[in-house]
């Protein structure tokens, strides 16, 4: 379980991708919770995610300079995922999505097997739903794509 273990920095990255479009629904801050969680988040780091998903955060108030590749991946990853949890992807989203890959330093093609291994984990039955996902399966496919990563 290890590796899937991610800072708090990256839930704040992703509270500002939810905040994207201006709103931040229930669906999307339970999620965002539950993922928190299940990187091995806790305590008063959960508390300042949570209070992320109540207050407009924006992502350049959020550091993600040193991050190992393999965090900056998946942080991508979950935030492509997060962003199409409502069942759409705005402009505005979208365009948070291509300002957290260049924070992160991602390459494109980083970006592109990053966002479509968890779209490939949100196809699986009931995969869309934020208490259903598989975190884990999201990382055994990242694996699968990207064998070249350290975890």
């Amino acid at each position: 379980m290890a590796d899937l273990t991610l800072p708090t920095r990256s839930f704040l990255a992703l509270a500002a991708i939810g905040w994207a479009d201006g709103s931040m629904r229930r669906i999307e801050a339970a999620g965002l919770v539950r993922a928190a969680k299940e990187c091995g988040i806790a305590g008063a780091d959960v508390t300042e995610i949570e209070r992320a998903l109540t207050q407009h955060l924006g992502l350049e108030s959020v550091d993600l300079a040193g991050m190992p590749k393999w965090q900056q991946v998946l942080t991508y990853a979950l935030a492509s995922w997060f962003a199409w949890l409502d069942g759409v992807a705005s402009t505005d989203e979208q365009e948070a999505l291509a300002k957290l890959g260049d924070a992160l330093g991602l390459e494109e093609p980083l970006r592109v097997r990053a966002a479509a291994a968890a779209g490939d984990i949100a196809c699986l039955p009931e995969g869309g739903r934020p208490d259903r996902y598989d975190f884990i399966k999201l990382i055994a496919r990242l694996r699968e794509r990207l064998p070249q990563l350290k975890v």
